[in-house]
Order: C-alpha cells, then structure tokens, then sequence
C-alpha cells in the first residue's frame, strides 16, 4: 500500500488521496489586492463535483457586487474577520462564522482584519479557473500587502474579458451598505435553498451525537439543492473505538477534510495519516476510508459533493446540545447504517 503523498499543491487528476500542510496550495492572488488564493481541491480533482479554495489576507476594499448564474459559493471564516453581503443583508464573519450565497443571489465580500484567514467550497468544480484567468501566481509567506500598481492597467482588462469568459455578472448599481448586526436568524439552518442564502453563528444550529463524535451541519443538501453539503465533526480519542470507525466506500462523492483543532488521523486504502491544525485532507470517491481523533480534543470541517460522511453520522445520531464532546460516548444504532447505503450510495467496508 502506498503512503498517502503530502503535495504543495492538488494533483489535478481524481484518483489521488492527498493532505496538503498548512498555508500551501497553488497560490494565486488577484493584482492590486491584498490576498492569496490557495486552491486546495480544483475541479480536476473532483471532476468538476467541487472546488475548495482557502483565503488569506489584509485589510482591503470590498470585491464589488455581482452575483453567478449557476455557482453556489460558501464562506467560512476561520481567522480574523470577513464581511459578507448577500442582496440586501450583510454581516461581519468571526472565526466559525458561515454564509451561504446561492446562484443568483447578488454578493460581495471584503477582508477586515489584519490577517484573515477563509475557506470557500465553489459549486461547480471548475470555476476557480477565474483566478487563474485574472489572477497572477504568487510566492510568499503569507500574502501581498504592497501592490500600488494601477488595477485600470493590470486588472480591470482581465476583469472585463473574465464576465464575458466565466459564470460572473458584476451588479455596479447597486449601492453599498454597512455590515448589520447580528440578529438572531442566524442560529438555525433553513432547510431550503433559496436566494438570498444564510448567516450561521459559530456553533449555532443542531447537533447530533454519534458515540464520541458531534457532528454540526453548516449546509446540508436541503440548503444546496442536493448539489453538497458540509459539517463540523468533533471527537477525542478519549472516545476510540466507540462511534463510526468502519471503512467506507462512496462511489460518486468526494471528500475534502480541513483539521482546525487537534490531530485526526485517517484510514485511507489501507494507509495511515494524521493531519493537524489547518491541513487539508482529500479522499477521492471510491476510497475506503475511515477517520477518528487522534488527540484528546480534535475538530475538523468536511466537504463533500452529495450527504457524505457528514450526512450518515447525522442520520446514525442523536440529538446533542452541549457545546463540546461527550464525556461518555453516545449509545448509536449501528444496525441503521445498512438501511442508509442506497440513498448514500456508500458501502460498509
């Protein structure tokens, strides 16, 4: 069995299990701005399923309103501050914070922090080719925070030939407004998708718990049209053994996993990896894969194109409202596993 590769950048094909080590990714930035782009997974790698793509920089001016026909974009903070727009609402992201921006829904979002830190799902995988179109390659440690050249030079041409060539329709009417408070509609999932999409407050929303794992959904398939969803899993390996641990094959959904805390280690085609603090983890469809927390405490956010892992530790769980992992694992029904295959389409290994 072969070690599963540690890369700078993602392979570009889709057979491939890879982990990708903190703050590396094909590195793009956007001139005159004030970030990097790390593309993480590309639509290679998914066959055009998803793209995931991770965001760090400073300060910086808002992107300017517009809005796609077919792409669902997602923003999740992990560092620092966002502000996210989403037609007539807009609120300012924290560490944990999420929002949602389906297709045609007019949006924008702007860096407000000393050093912010991202990461986005593009639904379809393929889009993140608009960076590399308007986007040069870039190296260094974290990002740009000097580039005085004239954007009406070396980046307003590549935006203008960009809405033509990509899925980008810029909205320049529309008038700006300030982030809003925080109001309370952003501490449950919809349950629909629907212009306009989400706010969810950093721990906020169900969970369910599944022996030692919690598991809190951030965007279910009911919130993207079946088109993906994504979840935040905790554990400890204080709880080994004792939630789902089997292998797992998934014949059409890939996975994309984000350590934030801790250590998690992964089973993956028969090999081992652990991956710690803000590494990123890929298992292609087809893989038999498990994973479990290595370290006392560990938490990580999973990606997938359909329900995926996330989706059957929900449907295997129960209710859960406590704000960390158990102390004592959660009784589950393994026996429901067989029942959730076919609508899944994953296979016990």
């Amino acid at each position: 069995m072969a070690p599963i590769e540690h890369l700078t950048a993602p392979p570009g094909k889709s057979d491939l299990a890879y982990v990708l080590p903190c703050y590396t990714g094909e590195l793009w930035t956007i001139p005159t701005s004030n970030s990097t782009m790390r593309l993480l997974v590309t639509g290679k790698e998914t066959d055009n399923a998803f793209a995931v793509v991770g965001t760090g920089g400073t300060f910086d001016k808002p992107i300017g309103f517009h809005y796609h026909k077919e792409a669902h974009d997602v923003f999740l903070c992990l560092k620092g501050k966002i502000n996210v727009w989403a037609n007539d609402k807009a609120r300012s992201l924290g560490p944990g914070d999420f929002a949602s921006v389906p297709p045609g829904t007019i949006h924008q979002y702007q860096i407000d922090s000393a050093h912010t830190e991202f990461i986005g799902l593009i639904i379809p995988g393929g889009w993140e080719e608009f960076f590399r179109f308007i986007g040069e390659p870039y190296v260094g440690p974290l990002f740009p925070t000097n580039d005085r050249r004239n954007p009406f030079e070396v980046l307003i041409p590549k935006l203008m030939a960009a809405t033509e060539k990509f899925d980008m329709i810029p909205v320049r009417e529309k008038a700006q407004f300030d982030p809003q408070p925080w109001d309370g509609t952003e501490n449950t999932l919809p349950g629909v998708c629907e212009n306009g999409g989400y706010y969810l407050k950093e721990g906020m929303g169900e969970k369910w718990a599944v022996g030692g794992t919690v598991v809190r959904p951030l965007a279910t398939r009911k919130e993207s049209n079946g088109r993906f969803s994504i979840y935040s899993l905790e554990g400890s390996s204080l709880q080994a053994g004792k939630s789902l641990t089997k292998p797992m094959e998934f014949k059409e959904t890939h996975h994309a996993m984000y350590t934030v805390d801790g250590v998690v280690r992964l089973f993956i085609d028969g090999s081992e990896v652990r991956t710690t603090v803000g590494e990123t983890t890929f298992v292609p469809a087809g893989a038999k894969w498990s994973f479990e927390a290595e370290s006392v405490y560990a938490r990580a956010y999973v990606f997938a194109n359909g329900g995926g892992i996330g989706e059957i530790l929900q449907s295997l769980g129960s209710k859960y409202e406590f704000p960390s992992v158990p102390p004592d694992a959660v009784a589950w029904d393994e026996s429901k596993l067989k029942a959730l295959e076919s609508e899944l389409r994953f296979a016990v290994i």
